[in-house]
């Protein structure tokens, strides 16, 4: 099971580049979760000891890492 994050300097945060990471890993039989985030503007994005300091994309990755759990949880029932 994958979920799925980006984060690069543009304006879309690596977006376009997971649509193909979700494709391959689809296609080597790895289940992909369906929530995803992209980070924006990465090298403004982070402080200096690496963390996320924008609320809102805090809140985005903490919903795709929330997700992966509960489903890998499910899965190994």
């Amino acid at each position: 099971t994958a979920g799925l994050l980006a984060a690069s300097p543009g304006g879309l945060g690596g977006l376009r580049g997971l649509v193909h990471v979700r494709d391959i890993l689809g296609n080597i039989g790895v289940h992909v979760i369906p929530a995803q985030a992209a980070i924006s503007q990465a090298h403004e994005a982070f402080d200096d000891d690496g963390n996320l300091t924008d609320e809102s994309a805090q809140k985005r990755v903490r919903s795709v890492v929330e997700e992966l759990v509960e489903t890998t949880a499910k899965l190994n029932r």
